[in-house]
């Protein structure tokens, strides 16, 4: 017998620490095995982060989404893998495991006034660092102490961030 041990509306975590995920209309739904890619974040904190996303294998359908969860429950799950939503998984991984995602709803919610919000994952002392990926300039050289006041070059659109996008 399977035991889950975290649950969120659809979402649940069983007793080994893998989360699932009941997926589709709640009249004919499926199971999806899901990945997760950051370690220290709390089941809670996946959710809110989007932090999880499918691997590919799925359950067969079911008539309800109780019918799901006491199917898992009781190992009554047939287990197959899905090309497509692998495929989706992989890039939903892409994009949600950048240093700097927040979800959509974040940034809207954002937009409207609301604070910006540090992602979990993102150590605070490496926030206080100076050498926290922020925006810096490239030339001159900040160790070399040339005047530019005799100098006609203008660097204004030199400046770069750390990873190399163009600002």
């Amino acid at each position: 017998m399977a035991l889950i041990r975290d649950r969120k509306n659809r979402h649940f975590l069983d007793d080994f620490g893998q989360m699932y995920w009941i997926n589709g209309p709640a009249d004919f739904c499926y199971i999806s095995e899901q990945r997760q890619w950051r370690s220290g974040l709390t089941f809670l904190e996946i959710l809110e982060w989007k932090q999880c996303a499918p691997t590919g294998l799925v359950s067969q359908r079911f008539s309800s989404i109780d019918e799901a969860f006491v199917a898992f429950e009781q190992n009554r799950i047939t287990w197959s893998h899905d090309l497509c939503l692998l495929r989706m998984g992989e890039q939903m991984e892409r994009h949600r495991s950048l240093d700097n995602y927040r979800p959509t709803y974040m940034k809207m919610a954002e937009a409207k006034g609301a604070p910006v919000r540090r992602a979990p994952w993102i150590n605070q002392l490496e926030l206080n660092c100076s050498s926290f990926p922020g925006p810096r300039c490239i030339w001159p050289d900040p160790r070399k102490r040339i005047s530019l006041e005799n100098q006609s070059i203008h660097h204004k659109n030199r400046c770069l961030q750390v990873k190399g996008q163009v600002r």
